[in-house]
């Protein structure tokens, strides 16, 4: 994992997909010894033992890898076994529905619901949610850290940000480096913060609201 990891949209849905649907196990390897991961990818990782190289030699860590991956075979073995012991009690009846039934239903609230977020072009940007102005984001690649710092809630405010940053967006660019920087301790590049004003000045609204900046 790198911070190049972190900010890919496509590793975010892998890791998304096997950690939070497919519920698989893995082991976090850090490419860099200076890099914690954040936001989505940091709360995905909490718990599980990692490898970081470049702490110690190539070879000293690839044998502390090939040992975690040893020992979690191990663990999944015995926790097979846990499961296949006999049981003395009957299996739970889950109202006469099978499993595939039961996988069958989840899926299908997971897609509604993926489905519900990237139909945010159907609601007018004032009745946008959270996950609506996320997806919104994610959608025209802006950085986690940055949709994060600003945690817009709604899309009003969304649309009323837009207005403050028309009369220059570069004094806002000099005021929200300043936070991203002490927030993650990394500089926010200006053609990141680019792209993000791009996705806000595209939003359209049925409504004109102004701001100004002093």
């Amino acid at each position: 994992m790198s911070k190049d990891y972190q900010d890919s949209k496509s590793c975010r849905q892998e890791v998304m997909y096997a950690k939070d649907v497919l519920k698989k196990r893995f082991i976090p390897i850090y490419v860099k010894k200076d890099f914690v991961a954040t936001s989505w990818l940091g709360v995905r990782i909490v718990g599980p033992q990692y490898i970081r190289f470049e702490k110690k030699s190539f070879d000293d860590t690839i044998e502390e890898v090939i040992k975690l991956i040893i020992e979690d075979k191990k663990q999944q073995k015995s926790d097979k076994n846990k499961v296949t012991e006999p049981s003395t009690t009957s299996p739970p009846i889950i109202d006469n529905k099978s499993i595939e039934d039961i996988k069958n239903e989840t899926k299908s609230t997971e897609d509604n619901h993926i489905k519900s977020n990237r139909n945010y072009s159907k609601i007018p940007v004032e009745q946008w949610k959270k996950e609506n102005i996320a997806q919104y984001f994610d959608d025209n690649y802006i950085h986690q850290e940055l949709i994060d710092l600003y945690d817009f809630r709604h899309g009003i405010d969304l649309l009323l940000y837009r207005q403050c940053l028309r009369p220059d967006w570069q004094i806002e660019y000099n005021a929200i480096s300043e936070r991203y920087e002490e927030k993650y301790n990394t500089k926010l590049y200006r053609d990141q913060f680019v792209r993000f004003v791009g996705a806000v000045h595209r939003l359209e609204s049925s409504n004109s609201k102004s701001c100004i900046i002093s």
